[in-house]
């Protein structure tokens, strides 16, 4: 009886995990953040990837999202990153992103850039599109991975 239970809540929690990266933002998360809706979004998947792209009415302030089911993404990307301490000062070194998951990632600049976040075995990044400075799209970035890791 006891094993009847704890098969069926994982089957339940299996099922409620979203299956894809167009999955995990609602047309609410990206307009709250973007200031408009998504009109089509654009799956595609590959291996234990899934990218979704939002596509906003404003094309450049589109959001791309991908989630990343490998459990050694982070290990084999980002777990040497103390090793590269004196690239920091540069512009595309990755810089530590606080208060998300277990370890969150930003590597880019103002023109583009994508936020990765470790949330046990899988890795959520995102990107945003439009104007802003680095600041600007860090902070977005971060509001959309915040909604998205609830649905994750």
């Amino acid at each position: 009886m006891l094993l009847a239970a704890i098969l069926l809540a994982t089957a339940v929690h299996t099922v409620a995990r979203p299956s894809d990266a167009c999955s995990v933002l609602t047309k609410n998360d990206i307009a709250a953040v973007q200031g408009e809706s998504f009109t089509t979004t654009k799956l595609t998947t590959h291996d234990d990837v899934s990218q979704c792209f939002y596509q906003l009415p404003t094309f450049t302030k589109s959001v791309s999202v991908d989630v990343i089911r490998d459990k050694s993404f982070w290990a084999e990307h980002f777990d040497h990153a103390e090793e590269h301490e004196h690239e920091k000062e540069e512009a595309h070194a990755p810089r530590e992103i606080h208060g998300l998951g277990d370890d969150a990632l930003w590597i880019g600049g103002r023109m583009a850039g994508s936020l990765y976040v470790r949330k046990g075995n899988a890795v959520l990044r995102v990107s945003v599109g439009g104007p802003g400075s680095e600041a600007e799209k860090i902070a977005r970035s971060k509001t959309l991975a915040a909604r998205a890791l609830r649905r994750m």
